[in-house]
């Protein structure tokens, strides 16, 4: 039996290696049904069936994994995962609380379970769970990420303060000053919030994120045409901000203006 499940095991390793997912799932269910299988190929094969967005096997194929490996943070990461995918907070809240008993310091677990519990309006627990992934944050990115995560509760001081954090480990990082402009116009401090989107595009002068977020902030100003002359650029280096810019109310005050409607409506193939 031993021989066999190895033969079987290499056989399926070959059509992943292949890309053959219709051949791979048809001997996946045969193995099944053979119990045949280990975690490891549920493992891939859930994570298989969720990127063909066969959600429904997906969380089938992690669940039999979990059966032969119980103690798998990993399974029910993904398995979590998949419920966020299928629509289900409450699933996905119950196994990322799962994965974390297994696995307290799981920063991915961490900071989604923070997010489905936002989205739930459980922000005292979310924000605490943030809280934890930033303990774990080993990189700046990941800092900001939490930091973005802590503004959309309403955290905006607490989001701050990490991007000054960051600013200690990575002085020259430009998406750190252009969120920390992002904030202070929120909370009206015009100044010191041009001064960090300036101090962004010193650094990188052709970043379009860059200019859309000076744009934003400088519609909040009522400055009309440092906004336009910012929004331009961005759409310039980017296309796709024309569609953002339409729906951003933090351009409100610039869709005042004809030239906002020529900027947002001109296209480049016509």
């Amino acid at each position: 039996m031993a021989e066999e499940r190895t033969l079987a095991y290499l056989h399926w390793e070959k059509l992943v290696q292949n890309n053959d997912f219709a051949q791979a799932d048809r001997f996946y269910e045969k193995m099944k049904q053979e119990q045949q299988l280990d975690a490891e190929i549920c493992f891939v094969m859930g994570l298989w069936y969720r990127q063909q967005q066969q959600y429904g096997q997906a969380a089938d194929a992690f669940v039999q994994g979990l059966i032969l490996k119980p103690d798998s943070s990993d399974l029910y990461y993904e398995l979590a995962n998949t419920m966020r995918e299928m629509g289900s907070d409450e699933g996905a809240e119950r196994y990322y609380r799962h994965c974390l008993a297994l696995r307290p310091d799981y920063i991915d677990a961490l900071y989604c379970l923070g997010q489905v519990l936002a989205s739930m309006e459980k922000l005292d627990e979310a924000a605490e769970y943030f809280c934890k992934a930033l303990n774990q944050a080993a990189s700046v990115q990941e800092m900001i990420a939490i930091a973005v995560e802590l503004s959309g509760i309403g955290l905006a001081d607490q989001a701050i303060h990490i991007y000054f954090m960051g600013l200690l480990q990575e002085p020259e990082n430009y998406y750190l000053y252009s969120n920390i402009g992002i904030e202070l116009a929120e909370q009206r401090d015009f100044a010191d919030a041009v001064f960090c989107h300036e101090k962004a595009l010193q650094m990188d002068e052709n970043n379009a994120d860059l200019w859309y977020n000076a744009a934003c902030t400088y519609s909040l100003m009522g400055e009309a045409m440092r906004g336009l002359l910012a929004l331009e650029k961005a759409i310039q280096l980017d296309d796709e901000n024309r569609n953002y810019a339409l729906q951003d109310p933090e351009l409100e005050f610039l869709q005042k203006h004809k030239r906002f409607w020529k900027l947002v409506k001109a296209s480049d193939k016509e």
